[in-house]
C-alpha cells in the first residue's frame, strides 16, 4: 500500500479543514500536520485548544471505499483503537480508555479528541478525514468540563512529537485496514467496548436537561450508545442527546 505522504505546517486555521479542501482523490494517504491551530476542530461546534508547539494537532485522509456508508462508524471505533495500540506502550494502559463516540480518557481527564469527517458516495464510503488533537507537551489548559491532561503532565518528561507522529499514523492505519475482513470487523468491535468508559457501570449523565442514572450496555450498529435505567428500562441516545456529568 502506498505510503502516507506529510505535510507540516506552521500554522493552520484546522488541519481538518484545511485536508478537506484538497481534492478528494489527493487527500487519500496524506497526513496535515500543524504546529499551530487557530481554530481546531471539535464535535459539533466545539474548539480544541492546543498551545503552539507543545501537541499534536494532525488530521489523515484514508481511502474508505471498501466499507459501505452503513457501516461508517466502524472506522470511528478503530481509529480510537489504533491510538491506543500507541499509548498503551507509554502510557499506565489501565487508566486509558475511550469515551463514546471516540475520545481518549486518561482516568477522568481527556487526553486526545478525534473527529471524522467521511465522504459518502451513494451506498458507499469515499475518503475520510480524520482529525486528531492528542495533548502531549503542554502543562497548561482552561478549564474545561473535560479537565484537559497531557503525556507530559502524566510523565514528568517531554514527549518527542515526530517519532510520535509516525508511530500514531501507523498504527491507526493499521487499525482501519482490519475493516477489510470480518475477523478484523469482530476485533474491532470487542476492543472498542472493552476500553469503552464507563462501561457496564453506573453513572449519571444528562438528558433533556434532567440527570439521570445510566448503565452502558453497548453500542448499536450506527453507533448510538445503548443504555439502562434502574428499572431495566433500555435507552438508545444519538449524539448531544445524552451528556456525561
Amino acid at each position: 500500500m502506498m505510503p502516507f505522504r506529510f505535510l507540516h505546517l506552521e500554522k493552520a486555521v484546522s488541519t481538518n479543514a484545511y485536508l478537506q479542501e484538497i481534492p478528494e482523490k489527493e487527500r487519500a494517504r496524506c497526513v496535515v500536520y500543524a504546529d499551530e491551530q487557530t481554530a481546531g476542530k471539535g464535535m459539533g461546534t466545539n474548539t480544541w485548544e492546543s498551545e503552539p508547539g507543545a501537541n499534536l494537532t494532525f488530521s489523515m485522509g484514508v481511502d474508505m471505499t471498501f466499507l459501505k456508508a452503513a457501516d461508517q462508524f466502524l472506522l470511528s471505533q478503530a481509529v480510537p483503537l489504533g491510538l491506543l495500540e500507541v499509548l498503551d506502550q507509554r502510557l499506565p494502559s489501565e487508566t486509558l480508555s475511550v469515551k463514546w463516540p471516540n475520545d481518549l480518557y486518561f482516568g477522568h481527564r481527556k487526553l486526545c479528541g478525534i473527529l471524522v469527517n467521511s465522504t459518502i458516495h451513494g451506498m458507499d464510503m469515499g475518503v475520510s478525514v480524520i482529525g486528531i488533537g492528542l495533548n502531549v507537551n503542554q502543562m497548561h489548559f482552561q478549564d474545561w468540563p473535560t479537565h484537559p491532561i497531557s503525556m507530559k503532565m502524566i510523565l514528568n518528561q517531554e514527549v518527542a512529537l515526530e517519532p510520535l507522529l509516525h508511530q500514531l499514523v501507523e498504527a491507526v492505519d493499521r487499525w482501519i485496514q482490519q475493516l477489510r475482513t470480518l475477523q478484523g470487523i469482530n476485533e474491532i468491535k470487542k476492543g472498542y467496548l472493552s476500553r469503552l468508559y464507563r462501561y457496564q457501570t453506573w453513572a449519571e449523565y444528562e438528558v433533556n436537561g434532567i440527570r439521570v442514572k445510566r448503565r452502558i450496555i453497548g453500542i448499536d450498529p450506527f453507533g448510538r450508545l445503548e443504555a439502562v435505567d434502574e428499572s431495566g428500562v433500555q435507552y438508545v441516545y444519538d449524539i448531544k442527546e445524552i451528556k456525561f456529568v
